[in-house]
């Protein structure tokens, strides 16, 4: 049944977290705290980023543009203004009580400096109460309350070191080796998070509505999964790497898959893949307990049954997929996230959880929705009626697009034009070319004339409608 009462929201965020092993439909590995939300909401199986690479896809995430909109469509260092659009903003104009705790990548971390110098900027863009952490690379240079904390345990410069050892020589496989982490267990980034975390939700008004925001480090690498979660998977119970697809050495030069591909070419080798592809899960495993852990410190407050829970990443990870690491490609392990929403208990309807799409639908779409909702209760209904409104999901890296609707999908350069196409549904593995492997099919079938069309009317509506946020403190 629906209600007008506002809703709280409990969301939570991880950093490159890849959609097919956050299926809780298909699961590949066990997460029982991720399943247990998919039964009691609404799961978009075939959710996708706004840009494979998480600075772009971070801001997206906070104003609900686009990269191209933003005038960011790779990693680069810039600083959101204060001004700029804010999805939470407008929440707190709402009388939202707003908090975060973890990692937001909003500002610039390529410099020595501490992360709590902005705390006026993330005020203005709509967080009363802030405790933010930089991702696990950027931890060798900026401060926080976490950094403060390894200080006080003796660990600080031990970790620094560690981190500089593994990514100051550039791509190396120092990089993506794994070894045990020299962090206590409390003081494991994702662990820490989750405390503190818990502590913020504990101190969330009763009597105002709140949101949220637990934004988790990992599992972005290096993972080096501690115990009790260290070891718990092998490589040969997990899905092999997907062979690295033979047409795209034929892509044409500047294609960014291509470029992406070639940059890996012989760096990586079958062991070091299957080692990264376990330590994986069982990072997965170990962040399932901590979203565990959350699940349980809401229920245990007075307002759990108007409070949803949301669950999301920012891009995935690609893990030897086409003989790649990390992300930065248009192939699914880098794109495609997980997303399940639970909505408030009040608000939900006999028959109407445990349901999903397999539709392919836009993150940045989803996180607007799902937050400018709240003030109409949130309902799943909504969302629901939102999700087959959408035409499909588009994603943005450098000048290209990339077009998803039902199996199909189509990258374009700035122009519109096509660069590469794949049928998931006959091509799971994105083993084929469509373009150059069935020119007929390509050709003439109706559907990839559509989504044809479709790309052409998004470059025409770029050239004439195209709005760019300014300098962004470049």
């Amino acid at each position: 049944m629906a209600t007008s009462t506002p809703a709280n929201l409990l969301l939570i965020t991880f950093d490159q977290w890849r959609g097919d092993w956050g299926d809780p439909w298909a699961p590949v590995v066990a997460l029982p705290a991720l399943a247990g939300l998919a039964r009691q909401g609404f799961t978009a199986r075939r959710c996708y980023t706004s840009s494979p690479h998480c600075v772009p896809a971070r801001l997206s995430w906070l104003t609900g543009l686009m990269p191209s909109q933003l005038g960011v469509t790779r990693n680069t260092s810039v600083n959101l203004p204060a001004d700029a659009p804010s999805l939470v903003r407008e929440l707190r104009q709402q009388g939202w009580h707003t908090a975060l705790v973890g990692k937001t990548h909003w500002t610039s971390h390529a410099n020595p400096r501490d992360l709590r110098d902005d705390l006026p900027l993330l005020r203005e863009l709509g967080f009363e109460a802030v405790i933010e952490v930089a991702g696990p690379r950027a931890l060798r240079r900026l401060s926080c309350a976490l950094t403060d904390a390894w200080q006080a345990a003796g660990v600080l410069e031990q970790q620094r070191a560690d981190l500089e050892a593994r990514y100051g020589g550039g791509r190396t496989p120092a990089a993506w080796a794994v070894r045990p982490s020299v962090l206590p267990l409390e003081l494991y980034p994702d662990i820490w998070i989750a405390q503190r975390a818990l502590e913020q939700l504990a101190a969330m008004p009763a009597n105002q509505p709140w949101l949220l925001w637990v934004s988790f480090v990992g599992p972005h690498e290096p993972f080096d999964t501690p115990p009790p979660w260290q070891g718990r998977n092998r490589a040969s119970t997990l899905p092999a790497p997907s062979p690295t697809p033979a047409w795209i050495d034929q892509l044409q030069a500047g294609c960014e898959l291509q470029q992406a591909q070639a940059s890996w070419a012989g760096q990586l080798t079958a062991e070091a893949m299957a080692a990264c592809r376990a330590d994986y899960a069982d990072h997965l495993q170990l962040l399932d307990a901590q979203l565990s852990q959350l699940l349980e410190g809401l229920a245990s407050r007075g307002d759990a049954p108007r409070t949803a829970v949301a669950v999301t990443a920012d891009h995935g990870e690609l893990l030897g997929d086409a003989g790649m690491l990390y992300k930065g490609a248009f192939l699914e392990g880098a794109v495609r996230v997980p997303w399940i929403y639970r909505p408030p208990a009040a608000t939900a309807s006999k028959g109407h959880q445990g349901q999903a799409s397999s539709a392919p639908l836009p993150l940045t779409g989803l996180m607007a929705h799902t937050l400018r909702s709240l003030s109409g209760g949130g309902s799943l209904t909504e969302l629901r009626h939102w999700a087959a409104q959408q035409a499909g999901a588009v994603v943005e890296f450098g000048s290209e697009r990339l077009l998803l609707q039902g199996p199909r999908k189509l990258a374009v350069d700035q122009h519109g034009q096509p660069l590469w196409a794949v049928h998931l549904g006959r091509d799971p593995l994105e083993q084929g070319n469509v373009i150059s492997a069935q020119p007929r099919r390509w050709s003439w079938s109706p559907g990839w004339r559509r989504l044809r069309r479709w790309g052409r009317r998004l470059s025409a509506q770029q050239t004439t409608t195209h709005w760019v946020w300014r300098d962004l403190g470049r």
